[in-house]
């Protein structure tokens, strides 16, 4: 090793290996040939089993090849029998070499199991959030092995792997990003006793940060759980004050006998305030419980009717009020949800809220491009990917700065990547990926993540449609009338507010509203009617020539369907027909059929054929047809369409388009 920056193969002097069996030093011996070897021999102990263990790293060439500049934890497991829960051994050796800068995501183990690289496979496929493990086996490394060998070893595990794809919160610090100072404020707030919130959208990594301030919490020697109210809005109030301090004395492991029979309506306010004082004078330090998915033990939003009326809700947190207002409080609450309703109404059945002005709402913002930058380039790195520098800024304005879309957009350009050559994002490669994602996964994965508003906040959804759709003038006056319609938007970061006016701040959205409201927008020009009449008719009767001919074909047998269509033509028409394949007669490149004369071969056959695709009557169906044919073909006559007549078209074609978007056609 030449000075600090270079890094070449070969051992440290100061790594000892006399302590490694015999086999083991040929390995290292062997590595070294390839790696630097900078500390040697140390032991892990986890219950009756040793584990030996020394760091590397990779030489200039390789580590810029694969993004690795830190030292690498090597784990050798001298077991004939590889246990998946081995891997829990390198985070205790990262935990106890906290001088020393291991990089936080990768190691390399070695296993006496021949079998180890299949297990290992079948492990990182169940555990998305395993580190990249590169493995090696005892007998591939007690013989030389040359460059090309490790190479593509270290490939087969970093290209391979996805780590883009994270559909789950995180339960380990390793692949988390961004939210460092929201960590540090709730935990902050927690040991001066304040009580905390965190709302955001659906994947917005709201469960990440609870489970990661959890831990921090716990690292620090100190009390902290998290809850889930999916399961709490199944029990009355006084049950849920029961399941909550069952999880805090088996959490804790207090040993305090509890009788759930004691926790009736009338004394399981009292027995909770005596029970959580007595758990907090076992533990001697306050606890967080960081309450999860609270929409679903709130009023109005709840599922369980006990919880939705308010009554349940009211009482609940009276309890949990008297608890935190005393001095020296065992505990302290961090709520957490997608709706912050629960603290911000003042009266919930002609009473106080008990949350009210007790708690502030705080939103969890969206990532800055340097966030975005940090969590793109490091996990690309070790994919052996490369992003032009203004890719970062693009990412970050389509999507808002929202963790997981981002994520999921690198996850689609991957896939890219890993059928061809190059590993490099350029911005050729991201517009057209951007269209691309915006036309697949990107409309249901935005729908998810603005879910939330149109399931509970309809009036600001529609807000947003208002937008989208370019009528402004309604928006503005919904905005006007209650400042709580924006505060909601701008605080989960959906749109920002200039002097300019209002604007989305999640491109992404924008286009998949856009895209949804297209059909919508009001107070059209007689232009825009006809442009938009002739394409989704035009669009729709595509469709269904393919449908009537696919179900006919199926139905009759390829020959009698086409005896069936040419049974209403006449002597001239049948006579021009007779060359044409069953196919071509639906080709309107070579064959006169029209819009209506496809409702009629549907309606003539329409029970034994279509009413189950349509899953309507037939009368319905000729009446909804009838108005597409007559004000659907306006465009062609240059009608002047009223507004009227535009609303039963666009009313009859929603439901037709609808019928017919997802049929499979062979």
């Amino acid at each position: 090793m030449i000075g600090v920056s270079n890094v070449f193969a070969g051992m440290n002097p100061k790594a000892k290996l006399a302590t490694f069996p015999q086999d083991e030093q040929t390995i290292v011996e062997n590595l070294s040939k390839e790696f630097y070897i900078t500390t040697g021999a140390k032991t892990l102990r986890i219950g009756k089993s040793e584990y030996r263990y020394f760091f590397l790293k990779l030489p200039d060439d390789k580590a810029s090849a694969f993004g690795v500049r830190d030292e690498i934890i090597v784990l050798l497991s001298p077991f004939e029998n590889f246990e998946p829960r081995t891997l829990d051994a390198i985070e205790k050796i990262q935990d106890q070499n906290l001088g020393f800068r291991l990089d936080k995501i990768c190691a390399f183990v070695i296993s006496k199991d021949n079998s180890f690289l299949s297990i290992l496979d079948r492990t990182i496929r169940s555990h998305k959030e395993s580190r990249l493990v590169t493995p090696f086996t005892y007998n591939e490394l007690s013989s030389s092995q040359d460059s090309f060998f490790y190479r593509q070893r270290i490939k087969q595990y970093f290209f391979e792997r996805n780590l883009f794809d994270f559909d789950s919160p995180l339960r380990k610090d390793l692949y988390f990003f961004g939210r460092e100072d929201i960590c540090q404020s709730i935990i902050d707030k927690h040991q001066s006793g304040q009580n905390s919130s965190l709302f955001g959208l659906r994947r917005s990594g709201k469960t990440s940060i609870l489970l990661s301030v959890c831990r921090r919490i716990i690292a620090q020697g100190e009390c902290a759980i998290l809850l889930d109210c999916q399961s709490l809005h199944l029990e009355r109030w006084f049950g849920a004050l029961f399941a909550i301090i069952s999880e805090i004395n088996k959490h804790f492991k207090c040993n305090l006998k509890l009788n759930r029979s004691k926790y009736t309506e009338e004394d399981a306010g009292y027995n909770f305030i005596r029970d959580i004082q007595i758990i907090h004078k076992k533990i001697g330090k306050p606890i967080l419980i960081a309450l999860d998915e609270v929409e679903q033990i709130t009023f109005d939003v709840s599922f369980s009717e006990h919880w939705k009326t308010g009554a349940d809700y009211v009482k609940f947190w009276h309890v949990l009020r008297s608890v935190f207002q005393t001095q020296n409080s065992p505990i302290t609450f961090l709520i957490a949800g997608t709706n912050p309703r629960c603290l911000e109404t003042p009266f919930i059945m002609n009473g106080d809220n008990p949350l009210y002005s007790q708690i502030k709402p705080q939103y969890i913002l969206g990532f800055t491009v340097q966030q975005t930058k940090q969590m793109i380039e490091t996990l690309s790195s070790y994919m052996g990917i490369t992003i032009d520098e203004e890719v970062y800024s693009y990412l970050t304005r389509e999507f808002g700065g929202h963790p997981f879309l981002i994520r999921q957009a690198c996850s689609f350009m991957k896939t890219i990547l890993d059928k061809g050559q190059s590993r490099h994002i350029d911005r050729k490669l991201y517009e057209q990926s951007i269209i691309d994602f915006g036309m697949d996964a990107g409309h249901t994965f935005c729908e998810m993540v603005i879910g939330v508003l149109s399931e509970q906040y309809k009036d600001e959804y529609e807000m947003l449609t208002y937008l989208a759709r370019g009528d402004e003038s309604d928006f503005v006056e919904l905005a006007n009338s209650d400042p709580a319609y924006t505060q909601h938007l701008i605080g989960y970061g959906v749109i920002s507010k200039s002097d300019r006016g209002y604007d989305y701040k999640i491109d992404a959205v924008k286009k998949h509203l856009i895209t949804k409201e297209k059909y919508k927008r009001l107070n059209l020009s007689q232009a825009d009617k006809l442009a938009e009449i002739s394409k989704r008719r035009n669009e729709a009767e595509e469709r269904l020539r393919k449908l009537v001919a696919q179900v006919l074909r199926t139905k009759l047998g390829e020959e009698a369907a086409k005896q069936y269509v040419m049974a209403k033509y006449d002597v001239a028409q049948k006579r021009k027909c007779t060359s044409l394949s069953y196919r071509e007669l639906f080709n309107s490149n070579l064959n006169n059929i029209y819009f209506d004369d496809l409702r009629t071969l549907m309606h003539r056959t329409w029970e034994d054929n279509f009413r189950n695709i349509f899953s309507e009557d037939v009368e319905k169906f000729n009446s909804r047809m009838v108005i597409l044919n007559s004000i659907g073909r306006s465009d062609a006559h240059k009608k002047h369409v009223v507004d009227s007549d535009m609303e039963s078209f666009r009313g009859s074609m929603s439901w037709l388009e609808e019928k017919i978007k997802d049929y499979f056609f062979d």
